[in-house]
């Protein structure tokens, strides 16, 4: 072959190379593309339809601009009962630039959802895990059925998420070997959310692991360990003195229903509901992947990289501070469910290992069009949250009516018929008084007959010198005298 034709065939080789890079890049920006409109189609239209519960003491207890001292202090106290500064600057945020338009909350809700699969994403790369694996893992994440939509859909449900986001965000600066910012970060955790004291019992398991795989030379392990953990131990100490300092809850003063519960009975149904809630939809998904990529042997033997073993500590040592509790709730399955998709990706990076190229890419399509075939499901899971959210709205709407034609205020009851869902109840529990004296300025109070089941012994007010009565009935207002 003549020199300038070997040249001019190098030539066309680097094109044909430079043209596959682009074409790559383009085809994992528009998967990335198609993740967010998928998430933000499941979610974007349901969220921010209404305030309900304790979204009204989160923002009657959050204020910007802090002008004093003292308003500093209260901003890092326990308003709510319970130790959560960085969420309630986050409803700060909110209201300084939204007032009180719920839509702006809903949307800082889906905003951080966005925020944490960026942060999942980021750190099952520092993990080991290839692109595709890592969104798809992210993506089913922020898919799982139960957990994300009360996150998002339920403003007050944002401390799941923020706990979450801080959490991984820590986890990620660990995997790339930024103790100090893993330290800083894992404190912001837990100063979001009680799941967060978690975060350095997780990374020191995981330095744990790390020691097991590597040779740590001339420096014994357990001198290691010690070396690499002691700054998130030392912000562990300080953050629960802090929480102590600003009298939130303690297993001691808590409520009954956060009372911690040692028996077998407690722990034994937890565990199989959080189970249900955290992992159910990492199985599917994968063994979905592993049946559309046709079945390809798998080594499942001993866990040489060691994420396995991480994903599972991870699920396991988020429960540990709830766990216990009486009370259940799908949004303490949001931050360990973490763990349960960094083992669905480990397993999904050994069958994309495995499987012909051509099988796998048929393998992320079905679960692309299956996800996409269940938008409408989502949705239906979603309607119970928006419908409480609209039914809180339009009583708001009425008391700000009834507030603006009385000169004096008084008490304002509400009959709610419980016929159907949602319910005055349901949309407000024990907080409706608190929730019209923040939306009319203390000029109106308000009163649910029968009362909700937390106020059964509470006295009642005088109903009698009630200047208005609501009626709420199959589910809606349907009449104010």
């Amino acid at each position: 072959m003549r020199p300038q034709h070997v040249d001019r065939l190098a030539h066309l080789l680097r094109h044909q190379a430079r043209l596959a890079a682009v074409m790559s890049r383009l085809l994992g920006r528009g998967a990335a593309v198609s993740v967010l409109c998928l998430i933000a189609g499941v979610y974007g239209c349901d969220a921010g339809h209404g305030f309900v519960k304790d979204d009204f003491v989160w923002i009657a207890t959050s204020h910007l601009p802090v002008r004093a001292r003292g308003d500093l202090i209260r901003q890092f106290g326990a308003g709510t009962g319970f130790f959560r500064p960085i969420v309630s600057l986050s409803f700060a945020a909110d209201q300084a630039i939204f007032h009180r338009a719920p839509l702006a909350y809903g949307l800082t809700n889906l905003a951080l959802l966005f925020a944490c699969v960026g942060m999942l994403y980021l750190l099952f790369r520092a993990l080991g895990l290839r692109a595709g694996v890592a969104v798809g893992a992210a993506l089913v994440w922020a898919l799982n059925y139960q957990g994300i939509n009360m996150a998002v859909l339920w403003i007050s449900g944002r401390t799941a998420l923020v706990v979450t986001f801080w959490a991984v965000a820590a986890a990620y600066a660990w995997a790339r070997g930024f103790g100090a910012a893993a330290a800083l970060l894992a404190m912001l955790a837990m100063w979001s959310k009680e799941e967060g004291f978690a975060v350095p019992a997780i990374l020191t398991a995981w330095a744990l692991i790390d020691a097991g795989r590597h040779d740590a030379g001339q420096e014994s392990p357990a001198r290691r360990i010690v070396r690499q953990t002691w700054l998130l131990w030392l912000v562990t100490a300080a953050s629960l003195a802090a929480r102590a300092w600003s009298g939130a809850f303690t297993p001691a003063s808590a409520p009954p229903s956060y009372h911690y519960q040692f028996d077998l009975a407690t722990l034994g149904d937890n565990a199989v509901r959080y189970a249900d809630r955290s992992a159910t939809m990492s199985v599917l998904t994968l063994l979905i992947f592993w049946l559309a990529a046709g079945c390809p042997r798998v080594p499942v033997g001993w866990d040489s990289s060691g994420l396995t073993r991480k994903g599972t500590l991870w699920l396991l040592l988020g429960f540990a501070p709830t766990i216990l509790l009486p009370v259940r709730s799908s949004l303490y399955a949001v931050f360990p469910s973490v763990g349960a998709v960094l083992v669905a990706g480990d397993l999904a990076e050994r069958i994309a290992a495995r499987a012909p190229l051509d099988k796998v890419k048929r393998a992320v399509a079905v679960l692309l069009l299956l996800l996409a075939a269940l938008v409408p499901v989502y949705h239906s899971r979603n309607r119970r949250y928006v419908r409480e959210a609209e039914l809180s709205r339009s009583i708001m709407d009425e008391l700000l009516k009834i507030a603006a034609g009385s000169s004096q205020g008084g008490l304002v009851v509400i009959r709610d018929v419980r016929d159907e869902p949602p319910t005055a109840e349901q949309a407000f529990g024990a907080l409706a008084n608190e929730a019209a004296l923040l939306m009319t300025t203390g000029k109106i109070r308000l009163w649910i007959d029968p009362p909700p089941a937390e106020l059964a012994g509470a006295t009642p007010p005088d109903i009698k010198s009630a200047i208005a009565v609501m009626v709420v009935e199959h589910g809606r207002v349907v009449r104010a005298q």
